[in-house]
């Protein structure tokens, strides 16, 4: 099994106090990984604009799977508004 880290971008409405819907969201996004581990890092500001929002809620998830593409996240990103942005990495 391969470990993963997955840092998300969400939309500044998001509650950042409600890590029981942050996991739902999670859970959305990765399907079948085992999540370790989900930190709430608060708002920040962006560098830049993104979909017309200055600030972002930073949410870093530390999780295991057989094996996952980026293009699975990416297509379950795109369908809902609460991901501005992703980056998925695998940790070695």
């Amino acid at each position: 099994m391969r470990q993963y880290e997955l840092m998300l971008v969400l939309v500044p409405e998001f509650d950042a106090t409600d890590e029981k819907k942050a996991g739902e969201l999670v859970k959305l996004l990765v399907g079948n990984a085992t999540v370790q581990s989900l930190a709430m890092m608060g708002k920040k500001r962006l560098a830049y604009p993104i979909r017309k929002q200055t600030e972002g809620l930073y949410v870093l998830v530390r999780l295991t799977a057989n094996e996952m593409k980026t293009s699975d996240v990416e297509r379950q990103t795109q369908l809902g508004t609460d991901v501005l942005r992703f980056l998925l990495t695998v940790k070695e």
